[in-house]
């Protein structure tokens, strides 16, 4: 029955150590590990040899030094010497007349070439490893480069959006302003108890700064929107003034609006009071904007 042999690049498999290192342990401990083959022919391993580097992984990962595993390999595992099993081999035969010396000096060499070879090979199959990490790191990293490119953009349009509201403010000779959690907290309605928001795709919800940029994004050439703030008590008053330069018609709209926190216990930005030109829009006129709302935000 013939005996298995296995290559370095199986061992390192089953062991599941990187070929560098299977390297690093056969030619610190060679003397202590058993193999055969010659003469340009790959080096294998007995399926034995397996526990020799088993043992020695186990040795280093415990933190033992070199002179140490050295000692306990020379108790447990016999000193099986390569060299001196090729010597053996050669005497038993000459290359053409060559002398016993010289034939044993072209398998010492040959047997080097074959050990560089496999090393070689060994080593290439980690660069290829390691070169597909680098492009699967890479690959993450242009991902996530994109998404901060989207995010940064996104910031900006929200502080263009902010600086707009403020200089609005500003102009109208408002001296307070909203917070950015109170602008952009959930808008909702009460009604009946029940708190009414609107839901966005892409984002969680729709805010008051949201509808204030509804209302500016009327602005045009011939038709002029200012926006003013102002604090009163517990609430924020928002003044919308429109100016259709073309219908010569101007318009007034009151939102006033207060921090509420629902009974399960979502911070929300809750609109008391609505006026336009004077009069109390109702209920069911808030609840038919909402749903306007809801239609514009989605589309």
């Amino acid at each position: 029955m013939s005996k298995k042999y296995i290559s370095l690049r199986e061992i390192g498999r089953q062991l599941g150590v990187p070929p560098s290192t299977i390297i690093y342990y056969k030619d610190k401990f060679d003397r202590f590990i058993p193999s055969e083959g010659s003469a340009g022919r790959r080096r294998k391993y007995p399926a034995e040899a397996i526990d020799i580097f088993r043992k020695i992984r186990q040795m280093f990962n415990d933190n033992w030094s070199t002179e140490q595993v050295e000692q306990e390999l020379a108790l447990k595992f016999s000193l099986l010497m390569d060299k001196e099993m090729l010597t053996q081999q050669s005497s038993q035969f000459s290359f053409g007349g060559i002398s016993t010396d010289f034939s044993q000096e072209i398998s010492g060499v040959l047997v080097k070439i074959s050990d560089v070879l496999e090393n070689e090979t060994l080593f290439r199959s980690e660069i290829k490893v390691l070169k597909d990490k680098v492009e699967t790191l890479q690959s993450e990293i242009r991902s996530s480069e994109a998404r901060y490119k989207d995010k940064i953009v996104f910031l900006e349009h929200e502080i263009a959006d902010l600086k707009k509201l403020t200089s609005s403010s500003k102009q109208a000779g408002g001296i307070d302003f909203p917070s950015l959690d109170f602008l952009s907290s959930p808008l909702v309605i009460c009604s009946d108890g029940e708190y009414l928001g609107v839901q966005g795709k892409g984002r969680s919800h729709f805010s008051l700064k949201d509808f204030v940029h509804l209302i500016e994004r009327k602005e045009s050439d011939i038709m002029k929107v200012s926006t003013s703030w102002k604090r009163k008590s517990r609430h924020w008053v928002l003044v919308v003034h429109t100016q259709d330069l073309e219908k010569k018609r101007e318009q007034d709209i009151i939102l006033v609006a207060k921090r509420t926190i629902t009974p399960s216990q979502n911070i929300v930005t809750e609109i008391n009071r609505l006026n336009i030109d004077g009069t109390d829009a109702p209920d069911i006129l808030l609840l038919t904007l909402f749903r306007q709302l809801r239609s514009v935000f989605n589309g």
